[in-house]
């Protein structure tokens, strides 16, 4: 990963949180809602790379996928803003969920997702604070199920205590409404080295039944071979594989996870549609 975190434009004010999280009616494209009603996709198949940078590699990332057709891309350090991001146009999928910084350079995250599948965006922007925790979220509909995939980036740099906090609070509230959780990104931490934020970091994720799926490395330089980006699932609700995309975007490997059977194996539960939760309560956490 290549950190460029130095530049700093302006300040963020972090001061205040309000008490709810609404989430996202925000669609501007009537397009990202829309699904084919015999579609039933009892597979998923998940691509997450830090992109160290997304424009001008949409072409080559489609190159390099044409074989697999993931059903979600996880792209983490986009380095666009808002405005930049909303203008990429992936073939065949839309953006379903993004965060992007305001005040330093690179970073951000982003969800895009085939066409074919329905999905919700779930709003935590309020959680997000450059360089501690830069997160997004949103919900899909499976055939008789639904599942939240939430994409993380977290900088070198960033306070790890803060990260793992706000981290645990949004668990706290997805867990329960979803049986189904995908949390996959960049979070900085070397899974091939026995370390105290490792074990922190699995210690909190063991707690909500998500455990790492990736054991290859993801970033290998002349100097160094680390394993700093993560997939986490319940490995015991899933049948599943996992495997490397080297496609020579970034200084980071793609990451490639396929789950088999997603379905509803207890049908007697009742998923809501996060469509109808107009507010979400939250255990937040203040900003310190």
């Amino acid at each position: 990963m290549v950190v460029d975190d130095s530049n700093h434009v302006d300040n963020v004010n972090d001061n205040t949180i309000p008490n709810k999280v609404k989430n996202s009616a925000n669609t501007n494209n009537k397009i990202q809602n829309k699904t084919l009603n015999n579609l039933q996709i009892t597979h998923l198949k998940l691509l997450h790379q830090n992109i160290c940078g997304l424009l001008h590699k949409t072409d080559e990332l489609l190159d390099s996928v044409a074989l697999i057709t993931p059903h979600v891309l996880c792209l983490t350090e986009h380095h666009l803003q808002t405005d930049e991001l909303k203008m990429i146009n992936i073939t065949h999928y839309v953006l379903g969920a993004q965060y992007c910084r305001h005040s330093y350079r690179q970073g951000g995250v982003s969800i895009f997702v085939s066409r074919d599948i329905q999905f919700h965006p779930i709003d935590l922007e309020f959680f997000n604070k450059e360089k501690d925790l830069e997160i997004c979220a949103l919900n899909i509909d499976l055939y008789k199920t639904n599942c939240t995939i939430i994409c993380i980036y977290r900088s070198p740099t960033g306070d790890y205590n803060y990260f793992l906090k706000q981290l645990e609070a949004i668990l706290n509230n997805l867990y329960i409404r979803s049986t189904k959780l995908i949390l996959c990104g960049d979070f900085n931490v070397n899974h091939l080295e026995s370390n105290s934020r490792k074990n922190r970091l699995e210690s909190l994720l063991a707690s909500f039944n998500l455990f790492s799926t990736i054991t290859f490395p993801t970033r290998i330089t002349n100097n160094s071979s680390t394993l700093i980006d993560n997939i986490y699932i319940d490995i015991n609700n899933y049948k599943f594989s996992v495997y490397p995309l080297i496609n020579g975007l970034s200084d980071h490997d793609a990451q490639i996870i396929e789950l088999v059977n997603v379905y509803n194996t207890n049908p007697k539960i009742h998923i809501p549609s996060l469509e109808k939760l107009t507010i979400i309560q939250l255990d937040l956490l203040p900003k310190t």
